[in-house]
């Protein structure tokens, strides 16, 4: 690995043999285009097709519903519109993986979740939150990439928007370091390994973040533990061997 070249990437040869969870982080925004149930069963077959070698694996749907609440728009208009929206792409998704029932014999193997989960799968996410937030006001590197991601997706820096960003990259970390427990009847949280799947490259501030470390987490059994899998590019983006100066978020 340490000769691999900075910023070229790969596809997964295979998963770990021991259990292990997949983590398909859903935007509501992509709900209806590229993360529509067709879309997402296209992903789950290109995983499982080739690269599950035991029947170990689990995989976890979670709606980034609750995140969007970062915003200016009315709460009631809010709720309604994601709770419709997680309701329809929970049952579309969910009736196609039934009507493969024979490619995917382990139905309990799926579980649906939404962001306001994640809070009670942790004991101290407001601390933790609170000192992130510290730590970028202190960290002009942290800043800038943070204004780099913020230009990337046309999106203007504004307290809501940063809020939504290091919310999101917080979460991400600690999942992948397995601080937060995660229902799954078929794994029943003894996963060895989570691996967190998007389809889309990882934001700039997020790689700074898994590299800087800040709370010292270590999960040394998870070779995932500082990865995301682009869904999008098939690739296996490893944070340790990112080179920020050149790195390009799309």
């Amino acid at each position: 690995m340490q000769n691999l070249e900075a910023n070229v990437f790969f596809d997964i040869n295979k998963l770990p043999p021991e259990k292990g969870l997949l983590l398909f982080g859903l935007s509501m925004n992509k709900l209806q285009n590229r993360q529509d149930a067709e879309h997402c069963m296209e992903d789950i077959r290109h995983l499982a097709t080739d690269k599950i070698s035991r029947p170990n694996v689990g995989l976890n749907f979670i709606y980034s519903d609750f995140l969007y609440l970062y915003s200016d728009r009315p709460a009631p208009e809010l709720k309604h519109s994601f709770m419709n929206q997680v309701i329809h792409h929970r049952n579309s998704v969910q009736k196609l993986i039934e009507k493969s029932h024979m490619e995917f014999q382990i139905q309990h193997g799926f579980n649906y979740m939404v962001w306001n989960q994640l809070y009670v799968g942790t004991k101290d996410f407001n601390q933790r939150f609170d000192q992130l937030k510290k730590i970028y006001i202190s960290d002009e590197k942290f800043q800038e990439h943070l204004k780099e991601d913020c230009e990337a997706f046309g999106r203007d820096m504004e307290d809501n928007q940063v809020n939504f960003f290091l919310e999101e990259i917080l979460m991400m970390y600690l999942l992948s370091k397995n601080q937060i427990k995660l229902p799954n009847e078929y794994i029943e949280n003894n996963q060895k390994w989570i691996l967190w799947c998007y389809p889309g490259r990882p934001l700039k501030s997020e790689v700074y973040m898994h590299q800087l470390n800040p709370f010292n987490l270590d999960w040394s059994e998870n070779p995932y533990q500082s990865c995301q899998y682009d869904l999008e590019s098939r690739q296996l983006i490893d944070f340790n061997r990112v080179d920020l100066e050149t790195y390009k978020v799309r």
